[in-house]
């Protein structure tokens, strides 16, 4: 019996050892994609902080496909730029807070795909009434094979602004 248990175990450890490793290029390339993606989409919001909406402009591709909060449409990169402008042009002090990046995944096998996840609070204030408002904030961004931000989809909570303006 003590052979068996020794053979077993021999065998076991060799069978063990002799498995080839799982092949992981796939996810580490992924991985690898996200963080580059995810550099660009940090420094893409510290542009808007700072208010360098022509920089801020070129991390997003031309053909940028914008969905925002307010619609279900997908909207061009024009409306895009619109909307941005008109940001700055009502609200300053812009601080987007407790940023937390997740990398998209692919569907089926949640191989990470390079697209980027965001959470966070935004923070500004509003310039007719000096009022400070703070607005969680949730995104998903794919980018194209320049680095650029390609799809641009946003969630938050476009109402309790004007709530928050009310009060």
């Amino acid at each position: 019996m003590k052979n068996l248990i020794i053979i077993l175990s021999v065998w076991f450890t060799v069978v063990s050892c002799s498995q080839p490793a799982p092949d992981t290029s796939a996810f580490d390339e992924g991985v690898a994609k996200f963080e580059k993606n995810k550099a660009i989409a940090d420094a893409t919001f510290n542009l808007f902080e700072n208010g360098d909406l022509e920089t801020f402009m070129n991390n997003y591709a031309d053909d940028l496909v914008w969905s925002p909060p307010n619609t279900n449409d997908s909207l061009s990169m024009e409306a895009f730029a619109e909307g941005m402008k008109g940001w700055h042009a009502d609200f300053e002090n812009f601080k987007f807070k407790d940023r937390q990046y997740y990398p998209g995944v692919s569907d089926g096998d949640y191989i990470p795909d390079g697209g980027v996840r965001v959470y966070g609070t935004w923070h500004y204030n509003h310039k007719a009434t000096g009022k400070v408002l703070e607005t969680k904030y949730y995104g998903v961004f794919q980018f194209n094979e320049e680095g650029k931000i390609a799809y641009d989809l946003e969630w938050f909570d476009l109402g309790g602004i004007f709530a928050q303006l009310e009060e």
